[in-house]
């Protein structure tokens, strides 16, 4: 061994040591290298359209105030609830350097680490983010309301009371001017305004903050509201009827303006037609028409649409067979543990007791085309949890996604549950399918046994509850259960027709709301094409046809494998039984030892330092030999050529 060889050691020793302590050090930035996607907003939007690469440096540290939607593309609310958030964000885009209005898809599973970060439950969510806000600061949750005037008013309070507070100093004042004189009003106003508006109005009205909101970038004018209940500076300026407008010049003149349409718009036009007379101009691009528009958000479509959409959905049926395809069931299976579930920050209490029963019956009835240990096995790591983290389960499964793949038979895209645009159909048609489908093979496998007829509907109840992310989805289907007593259910057939009745239920609600795809209409189930003795010639339900229709279509032997890749479909046992075997070792024992370490972790760092000290050790007796070897040298020759042949 020479020098370069010693020198090499120590290099490879160096590099080891930098390489784990670099790896323990440095934390992990999970929000970094993703792609955005579009969502239910685009570019030629008011809406801003936030990501997971840039959510967190746009809403923190900002001079402006954030007032973000949370959504979920494909859930129906949130279909309703987009044109009014982007009328809302046409609506203040006058007050866009104070508020930004913007919105994130958690449909988009790049962005679930934003969405379970901030805790959102269901969508559509909305939350204010105060101005200079810093993490770990979640937002504040906003009513959310389908009129314009609500929205814009529950926003007005959190502005005011950001300004009440000590933020937005740099705002125009929309706090009521509380001083009962106007004589000293000059004195800390800027030598560019030129006149000065006070609005009266009643202590209930936004009309006098949205105003000032939405004029505040005309540099030669200011204004502030003045309540009802400033019953002195009302009675000094003769206001009896409000809203009122008075306006101040510098030359201590003062003018009564009449109000003919007291609103937004018709506030303004008083004040820019008095501006206006002063020769001065106003830029129509400060502010934005606010006259009074049709707030009704359906979807209009002309005759002739109706009728292209009508021929369309003719020829759709006629090449879509009534099929329940095997990946529009796994694609559901897959959003739902790898997304929805891993959405919530923390799961436990009922909702960990609807964890245990929605997996327990995946596992046992879900039809994976490679089999069920991936479901029993994520299962049996549940069930001797009290709570767990979506962060973690989410780890869960895509380690044992990762262990025993190929878990899926084909690629992640919608047969049956395709629609004619991506927000129309998809995962919520793939979740009634899916239940269906369990709800018919429970039965037909516990045909001789009438135990636990609910077993899977209470299952579905309580993902739908506590999981489903549309708010208000499961909120009508909670109340629909009651209403149509589930609960009471007393064998497994009536559990195939409660189901289908409730779809039906559901279906005829939402028949032509605009979530509805317009090619694919909600229908009454099964429709005559598909199941001519389903009907009475009443026109009236055969509900013993109804069953032996579901249950064929539903039942395992009528899956429909297209598009599925096709590789071998059943596992040998023994690889199943080692797969399973070392999976629930590996996170059965695999527990996290501080920071974000496992026991894999720690025994790499081990190996590498023990590596370390042998190449120390080595090194050190290299040394030592040397100093030996030179010492010989001097004393005898024979010494020399026996250490040499040794």
């Amino acid at each position: 061994m020479n020098r370069f060889d010693i020198s090499l050691l120590w290099k490879l020793w160096l590099i080891s040591i930098i390489t784990v302590n670099c790896n323990a050090a440095v934390p992990k930035e999970p929000y970094q290298n993703q792609i955005p996607t579009q969502g239910l907003y685009n570019t030629s939007d008011d809406v801003v359209i936030l990501n997971v690469t840039n959510f967190k440096s746009s809403v923190y540290e900002d001079t402006k105030s954030w007032l973000v939607e949370f959504y979920n593309s494909w859930c129906g609310y949130c279909l309703r609830f987009a044109p009014i958030w982007k009328d809302f964000a046409n609506d203040i885009y006058a007050w866009r350097d104070i508020v930004v209005v913007a919105a994130i898809d958690c449909a988009d599973d790049d962005n679930n680490p934003i969405c379970r970060e901030y805790e959102i439950m269901h969508y559509p969510m909305l939350k204010y983010f105060s101005v200079n806000a810093h993490s770990p600061s979640l937002g504040l949750v906003m009513e959310k309301y389908n009129k314009l005037n609500e929205l814009r008013h529950s926003l007005i309070d959190l502005l005011e009371r950001e300004q009440q507070e000590g933020r937005g100093i740099s705002w125009p004042n929309i706090a009521p001017y509380r001083s009962y004189e106007t004589t000293n009003i000059w004195k800390a106003i800027p030598n560019t305004v030129k006149y000065f508006f006070l609005l009266f109005e009643k202590t209930d009205s936004h009309l006098g903050a949205e105003v000032i909101l939405d004029i505040h970038k005309i540099k030669i004018l200011q204004m502030r509201r003045v309540l009802s209940d400033n019953e002195l500076l009302c009675e000094t300026n003769k206001i009896t009827n409000f809203p009122s407008l008075i306006v101040l010049g510098r030359n201590e003149t003062q003018k009564n303006l009449k109000i003919r349409i007291p609103t937004r718009q018709g506030i303004y036009n008083v004040i820019k037609e008095f501006i206006t007379s002063k020769g001065e101009i106003i830029h129509e691009n400060t502010f934005k028409n606010h006259s009074i528009k049709n707030e009704n958000h359906k979807l209009s479509i002309s005759t002739t649409k109706q009728l292209q959409v009508i021929e369309q959905q003719q020829k759709n049926t006629e090449k879509n067979e009534d099929h329940l395809y095997q990946l529009d069931l796994e694609n559901t299976l897959k959003y739902s543990i790898s997304h929805e579930i891993p959405l919530h920050k923390m799961i436990k209490d009922k909702k960990m007791d609807a964890l245990k029963k929605y997996l327990n019956v995946l596992a046992e009835y879900f039809p994976l085309k490679y089999g069920n240990i991936f479901l029993e096995t994520i299962r049996d790591i549940i069930l001797k949890r009290s709570n767990i983290s979506g962060e973690e389960f989410s780890q869960i499964v895509k380690s044992i996604e990762e262990e025993m793949s190929p878990i899926y038979s084909g690629p992640s895209k919608w047969i049956g549950c395709k629609g004619s645009k991506e927000e129309y159909r998809g995962y919520p048609c793939g979740l009634w399918t899916m239940f269906h489908m369990l709800t018919v093979n429970f039965a037909i496998l516990n045909k001789n046994a009438e135990h636990e007829p609910r077993k899977i509907l209470e299952a579905m109840y309580g993902y739908i509850q506590y999981f489903f992310g549309c708010a208000d989805c499961s909120q009508h289907f909670v109340q629909m259960a009651s209403k149509n007593k589930m609960f009471e259910v007393s064998n497994i057939n009536d559990s195939i027709l409660w189901l289908w009745s409730a779809h039906n239920e559901v279906n005829a609600r939402l028949s032509g709301d605009n979530t509805e795809d317009p090619e694919y209409k909600k229908i009454q189930y099964p429709a005559k094409i598909y199941c001519p003795n389903c009907r009475y010639e009443n026109n009236t339900w055969n509900e013993e046809n109804i069953l032996h229709y579901l249950k064929t279509k539903y039942s395992y032997k009528k899956i429909n494998y297209y598009n599925s890749v096709n590789t071998q479909k059943n596992n040998d046992n023994k690889m199943k039984i080692r797969h399973e075997r070392l999976v629930l070792n590996k996170y059965t024992n695999n527990k996290k030892i501080g920071w974000d370490f496992t026991i894999f972790d720690i025994s790499i760092c081990v190996v590498l330092y023990v590596a370390s000290a042998i190449i120390l050790i080595l090194v050190c007796i290299k040394f030592a030999v040397k100093r030996t070897y030179r010492k010989r040298n001097y004393v005898s020759l024979l010494a020399k050529c026996d250490f040499y042949f040794c």
